[in-house]
């Protein structure tokens, strides 16, 4: 079974947890470039890694989104899939 994009507009939950990965990354280098926080490397990506998955989790899907899922769904109903 091959994976097809519907759009290629990614849905809000991925636009939400990379802006929150960008935000998260570029916050840290501002900490530690001008505020002189020393704030190892470590932490900063396991914090991000823990951020965007969770960001992307909470986001609800946008009505769009659910939209496309149902007719997703009718068509494969309608072609007998099982």
């Amino acid at each position: 079974m091959t994976f097809r994009m519907s759009t290629l507009i990614p849905a809000r939950k991925v636009w939400a947890g990379g802006l929150a990965g960008v935000a998260a990354a570029v916050i840290a280098s501002l900490l530690r470039q001008h505020a002189d926080l020393d704030i190892p490397a470590d932490v900063i990506s396991g914090g991000i890694a823990l951020l965007v998955p969770s960001v992307a989790y909470l986001v609800p899907p946008a009505a769009r989104d659910v939209i496309v899922k149902a007719d997703e769904v009718a068509r494969q109903v309608g072609q007998g899939a099982p």
